[in-house]
């Protein structure tokens, strides 16, 4: 079974474990760390975490490539076995958790080819392209 951490600045981990959990109250496999709110040492926080799903298939979220968040989980790849993918939203969160299987990598190349995908910048003539089912229209907008 997939175990994931998402681990970001401040209390956005905390944010995506709670949308999460409104889809699926019972989800006990996703452990979250607000870095940097209650304590400055992350490292330690985020090693405990990874000991504490060690020999699991992990997967490792973080907020924003190169941020020290993502730094310090760089790193310690070295010594713990774990996917890391960083730069996380929402529809990645939600396919990956949902995937009752140990995710392999071509998988996870795939979900992350996805996500990317959700990130639109909507306008007006392309609404009935994105939104809108069977190319209804709408004067709301």
């Amino acid at each position: 079974m997939n175990r994931f951490i998402i681990a970001t600045h401040s209390t956005l981990a905390e944010g995506f474990a709670n949308v999460i959990k409104f889809f699926n109250a019972e989800l006990e496999y996703v452990q979250f760390i607000n870095a940097y709110v209650e304590n400055q040492e992350f490292e330690k926080e985020f090693r405990a975490c990874l000991e504490s799903v060690k020999g699991q298939n992990v997967i490792v979220c973080t907020d924003i490539l190169g941020g020290s968040v993502n730094q310090a989980a760089a790193r310690l790849m070295t010594e713990y076995d774990y996917h890391l993918v960083t730069g996380i939203n929402l529809p990645l969160l939600l396919e990956m958790i949902f995937i009752p299987n140990d995710i392999h990598e071509e998988q996870l190349n795939e979900i992350v080819a996805r996500a990317k995908e959700q990130i639109i910048h909507l306008r007006r003539d392309t609404l009935a392209e994105h939104v809108l089912a069977d190319g209804e229209e709408t004067d709301e907008l």
